[in-house]
């Protein structure tokens, strides 16, 4: 698997991930700090990662917080 740049996300241009709609949610946008990142919001929506998003690296619960994920145990 061949991961992106690991900043692609973090600024509000389109970064080709399929995050263009729908960011609010998105761990690409939750954690950086223009977005004045909240731990406690950020921690249950990671604390059983079983998805990495193939974009930036980061790890969720679920696909849905993630712009471009892939089950942590596919090769």
């Amino acid at each position: 698997m061949t991961m992106k740049n690991n900043n692609c996300c973090e600024d509000n241009s389109s970064c080709g991930c399929g995050c263009d709609t729908n960011r609010e949610n998105k761990l690409c946008m939750l954690t950086t700090p223009p977005n004045n990142f909240n731990l406690k919001k950020v921690i249950p929506l990671v604390n059983n990662p079983k998805f990495i998003c193939r974009c930036c690296g980061r790890l969720a619960n679920n696909a849905a917080n993630l712009c471009n994920p892939i089950l942590l145990n596919d090769k």
